[in-house]
This record gives structure tokens, C-alpha cells and sequence, in this order.
């Protein structure tokens, strides 16, 4: 898993791990073993820091969900332009 803690921080405007580690009230040494991926994360720190850069759990995962429509012609065709070759 590829956690996005260090592009989300910046994007919220944390400049420093120390910083946001004080705010989310965690020891700033386990924040960057967290940022660096050497240690992971329990479901209710990454909800904290979640909370805090006002995202979702999925986006501190790396997760990426594609828009689903709504209309099945419209998906169809999200679907047949998606494979497509450039």
C-alpha cells in the first residue's frame, strides 16, 4: 500500500511532520514511521489524520474510485472509451 500522507499533509498545508503530528496528538517519531512506511497505521489513526486533512481514508490509501454513472448508456460508453488505445 502506498499511503499518501506526505502529498495530502502538503495539500492541507502541514509544511513540517512535526507540525501535523502535534495536531493529530501523536508522538511525532511514530507520524514518520507512518509517512515513511515502516510501520502502519490502526483503522482509528488513519480515521484521525483522515478527519484532520479533510479527506477520505480511501484517498490516504492510495485508493482511486472511477465515477460510476448513474445511466447504463453513459457507462457503456465510460467503459468502451476507457479501453481504448491512445
Amino acid at each position: 500500500m502506498d499511503l499518501q500522507l506526505m502529498r495530502l499533509r502538503k495539500l492541507a498545508g502541514y509544511k513540517s511532520r512535526d507540525v501535523f503530528a502535534d495536531k493529530i496528538g501523536v508522538n511525532r517519531h511514530t507520524y514518520k514511521s507512518w509517512e515513511t512506511g515502516t510501520t502502519k497505521m490502526t483503522l482509528e489513526q488513519a480515521y484521525n489524520c483522515a478527519v484532520a486533512l479533510n479527506c477520505t481514508i480511501d484517498e490516504i490509501a492510495g485508493l482511486v474510485h472511477a465515477p460510476v454513472s448513474e445511466d447504463p448508456h453513459r457507462a457503456a460508453l465510460e467503459r468502451y472509451y476507457d479501453a481504448m488505445d491512445d
